[in-house]
Parts: C-alpha cells; structure tokens; sequence
C-alpha cells in the first residue's frame, strides 16, 4: 500500500490510547495531539480513532504503491510530490508510483497523516498505538524502518469512497479553518495542581511571569524545562499519587517538568498545575529550545474550552457527512 523509503527520527502509528489500564500502571499514550489526528481521520471519512501515522520534524520519504484518499494535520514539516506542496487539512487522492516527501520545515513539530480505512497496526490492550517502551502495540511496537510497508486496517468507508470519488472529478474541499483550533501557540493554559498551594508566593508569580524553555531532556513521556527555579514554602516528602498527560510536577532542583501523552501512571513530585485537554495540540507542536509561559485559568474555564473544542470537530465531521455522503 505505502512503502518506506526514509522513515524519519520517530514516526510511529498512534491512535486515541488505552483507556482504562491506569490502575495497571499502563500509561494512556496514543497521539500526542488528539485533536489533529482526529481531524485527520475526519477528512478521509474514517471514525475518529482509527491508527493514523505521527512523524516528527526531520526528513521522510514515501513511495505509493496503490492509489489511496489521504489527509495530513497539524505542523513541523510540509508533504510535497513532484516538486510542488501538497495541502494540510484537506482530503487528498495520492496515486500509485507517487512518491512523497515529507521534509521542508514548517511551524510546530508533528505532523498526522490519516489514511482512508487506516494504518494496519497491533492492538494492545484495545488500541493500536505504539508503546515504545514495552515494544507493543502499533507497527511491531516499535517506530518505523526503511522498506516497511504499510498496509489497511479495514476497507475504507462509504463515506470514504465518496470523499475519494468527488475529489476524482476536482471536486475542491476547503475546510472552514474557524473550526481548527489555534494549534501554535507559545502560551499554554493550566489549571491549579494539588500541590499549588504548597509554592510560595514568589513562586507562584514566577510561574505565571517569567519564560520556560523547553530542553533536550524531550520525548512523549515529557518536557523538562528550565527557568529561574521554583521554591515551595516548606520541605514537603510526598506519597507517590496519580499523574496524567498535562501533569506539570515540580523536581527537587526547582525546575518544571510537563508529562506527556507516554508518561507514568503515579510520581512522587509535587503536582503544581495541569494543562487544560483543550491545549494539548499545542504541546505536541512544541520542540526542545523553543519558549514557553503560562496562564492559570479556573476549571470552570478548562472545561468550557475543552467543549468548544470537541464541539469544533463535531461540527466538522457533520459538514463532511453533509457535503459528501
């Protein structure tokens, strides 16, 4: 179906993650923007979930080897064919032989490609995404390799079939970018953690003024960032509690670090704030080096964001269904 030629530093085949295997110690992962490759699957006429590919900034190539409807989302690197661009946010017929490149530089750091039926993957424990540290799941558990081949996981939808036959005859879809939210953004909103409170009061300021930088110390377990150091009132030695995706824990040395989507069940840190649902595409368009800050909003706030968000896609899916079935 799609064939390898350069696979990039990390790209690896993500759904929405395994839900309900905390207590196990099993970490949710999947993508680490939910939102983008959703939306990608919603533009082939796929279901939200199914596997889609999530490459990161650095150089990939592919060769088509059967025609096929597909979308690519977000940010980090263009896909272009033949020598000219092809779009984001936009569903697309790639013919057989066609090779495409995936390496001209672009905001943000991770793109989501989406192809109709989606990627052939290994469920583990009820999701396709890859768990690189237990090497299950995804495409052999592991990120891709040159000369992999990519295959279907189902025949594509109806919807997907229509979607591909329209585009056939030039039909052009252009996706009302109103509906997308701002996936750029160098500030990140939160909420109060359990352990807000325990900051002094310098800090607490500090944690809403100064800059964050994002480190080498990268990957989808978290982001260490460094800043002048935070301090707590007092010495606190805590009971390892439950930690999620957004979790932003204070180390013992006074930096931040932020959990992402393949991060640990439980942590002994302090938990100072928690990144709204609603800014999570955005962390996933962050890379070592760049400059974070941060907002506190109410939960109140968080969930009203996390809504209009969900309702955003919702409302795209419908427009799809409405013009293409």
């Amino acid at each position: 179906m799609i064939k390898v030629i350069q696979p990039g530093i990390q790209t690896t085949i993500q759904d929405q993650g395994r839900i309900g295997y905390r207590s196990y110690g099993i970490s949710v992962g999947g993508a680490m923007s939910t939102f983008s490759s959703r939306l990608a699957n919603i533009l082939v006429g796929n279901e939200m979930n199914l596997p889609v590919l999530e490459m990161v900034q650095s150089p990939h190539k592919f060769l088509v080897e059967e025609d096929v409807l597909v979308s690519f989302c977000a940010g980090g690197i263009l896909p272009e064919s033949e020598g000219k661009e092809l779009p984001l946010f936009e569903p697309l017929i790639l013919k057989k032989g066609q090779v495409i490149e995936i390496k001209k530089p672009a905001e943000g750091f991770r793109l989501y490609m989406a192809i109709a039926g989606g990627f052939k993957a290994e469920k583990f424990l009820t999701s396709y995404s890859t768990h690189l540290l237990s090497g299950c799941g995804g495409y052999k558990g592991r990120n891709l390799k040159k000369e992999d081949t990519l295959e279907l996981l189902q025949e594509p939808s109806q919807l997907s079939e229509n979607i591909q036959q329209l585009l056939q005859k030039n039909f052009y879809f252009n996706l009302d970018k109103t509906l997308s939210p701002k996936i750029f953004s160098k500030n990140i909103r939160l909420i109060k953690g359990p352990e807000y409170s325990l900051l002094t009061n310098v800090s607490q300021e500090d944690l809403l003024r100064q800059k964050f930088k994002l480190t080498n110390d990268y990957n989808r377990m978290g982001y260490r960032l460094n800043s002048d150091p935070l301090q707590l009132s007092e010495p606190k030695e805590m009971i390892s509690s439950a930690v999620t995706k957004g979790t932003i824990q204070l180390l013992p040395d006074g930096q931040l670090i932020a959990l992402m989507a393949d991060c640990q069940t439980a942590g002994g840190y302090p938990r100072m704030a928690q990144i709204i649902e609603a800014d999570h595409c955005i962390c996933a368009q962050l890379k070592p080096g760049d400059e974070i800050s941060f907002t506190l909003i109410s939960p109140e706030q968080a969930e009203q964001l996390y809504l209009e968000q969900e309702q955003r896609l919702q409302q795209i899916q419908d427009k799809i269904r409405q013009i293409f079935s």
